[in-house]
């Protein structure tokens, strides 16, 4: 008996083409932003205290949560002179609408083969962003795992992964050369570059640029082009891009500092109290000590 699943995936193959909106020059963008524009971002850390190091990252409706956990010891594994860098990526079960209806439809539970797919190719593009920044060097033998779960795809899903995945990593303290930050465009019209693309750009478009960058560096940790983007559109979408990560960057930056000073300012209070509640102690203990 065939697959239900199976079946529709066909026919979400074989169906006639949405009629989708193009982006002629000049034209204003679904959310009226500049062609260099970048969503707002929300950029938090600690969110989960469990974990070595936690955040969670905004760029627009796209939404990702990373944990890190590690360096631990890596078991079963030969000897590594240098530590290893693992990362995983999935997808929950409604974070794209139209998957998620697809596979309702078919009488999946959500996710499903495509989820599978793209996340392992989402990782192994993650892992070269990252890789580059990771002081490795100074953990030997050991292995420091990245977990992401996109919660809502809502376009550039690999940007907002590279950045969250650094971010989690700085929050563990982890010892990098330099945080990553990553921006992406979509070509679309005739040549037109638009950084940060929604879904509905990046379904319209001729061509995908990523780059991943660490500025303390000037080191491109990833580039990576999807499509046909003709030369004068790479020149133009690679500056924007460059320095949309330049942005980026400075925003992570300062959502670390907030946090550290955030948390130092908690250990302070902390010990405030508690040496407060010693003084008391002893002051109440020398005060039943002294006869009437």
């Amino acid at each position: 008996m065939t697959d239900r699943r199976e079946v529709f995936r066909v026919l979400q193959l074989v169906r006639e083409p949405e009629a989708l909106p193009t982006l002629a020059p000049g034209a204003a963008r679904a959310d009226n932003r500049t062609d260099t524009e970048i969503r707002a971002v929300t950029l938090k850390t600690g969110v989960l205290p469990n974990a070595t190091g936690s955040a969670h990252v905004e760029f627009g409706e796209t939404k990702i949560l990373c944990t890190v956990s590690g360096p631990q010891q890596a078991d079963g594994q030969e000897f590594l002179n240098h530590g290893k860098l693992e990362c995983t990526v999935r997808f929950t079960a409604f974070a794209r609408r139209d998957e998620a209806a697809g596979a309702s439809n078919a009488g999946g539970g959500g996710g499903g083969s495509w989820a599978d797919a793209e996340g392992a190719s989402l990782a192994t593009s993650l892992m070269m962003a990252l890789n580059g920044s990771v002081r490795l060097d100074q953990y030997p033998k050991s292995v420091i795992i990245v977990n992401a779960m996109v919660l809502e795809d809502a376009g550039s899903v690999l940007p907002a992964l590279v950045c969250c995945a650094s971010l989690a990593l700085g929050h563990a303290g982890i010892q990098l050369y330099g945080m990553v930050a990553c921006c992406s465009c979509a070509i679309v019209g005739e040549g037109r570059a638009v950084i940060d693309p929604c879904a509905a750009e990046e379904r319209v478009a001729m061509g995908l640029l990523a780059a991943a960058l660490v500025p303390e560096l000037s080191h491109l940790t990833l580039l990576q082009e999807e499509g046909r983007i003709p030369f004068e559109s790479m020149t133009g979408g690679l500056r924007s891009v460059l320095d949309g990560c330049t942005s980026l960057h400075e925003r992570m930056k300062m959502s670390l500092t907030e946090q550290a000073a955030t948390a130092a300012g908690s250990t302070r209070g902390k010990r405030r109290r508690s040496s407060a509640s010693s003084a008391a102690a002893l002051e109440n203990g020398s005060s039943e000590a002294v006869p009437g």
